[in-house]
């Protein structure tokens, strides 16, 4: 199983109902996908958010990226946010909110 992390800071709070707008799309995406679970977490402020979802692997990740509303809001990220980071780590499960956080302390 493949874990993928993706952080997302937003360039103004004017950006959030366009970021906003994306991501409940996406879930709806997500929905419809392979995708086996997902979950979404802002921050205090809500200028940055992260996402996690669990896939069985590499293909099923890639066919959901580079199609549909995710497609989309990938060519318009720059509009809302100049800052966007994801790692992919192999897992069974999902791990801590803690845990994945870290894994962009250094960036």
């Amino acid at each position: 199983m493949i874990v993928s992390i993706t952080k997302i800071e937003l360039n103004s709070y004017l950006k959030m109902i366009a970021f906003f707008k994306f991501n409940g799309q996406i879930i709806e995406q997500l929905k419809q996908s392979n995708c086996k679970k997902y979950k979404v977490i802002g921050s205090w402020n809500l200028k940055v958010w992260y996402t996690m979802t669990l896939w069985e692997n590499e293909n099923e990740i890639n066919t959901f990226y580079r199609n549909g509303t995710h497609l989309e809001a990938m060519k318009q990220s720059g509009k809302f946010s100049s800052k966007i980071q994801s790692r992919r780590i192999q897992n069974e499960d999902f791990m801590s909110w803690k845990e994945s956080k870290k894994l962009f302390a250094n960036n």
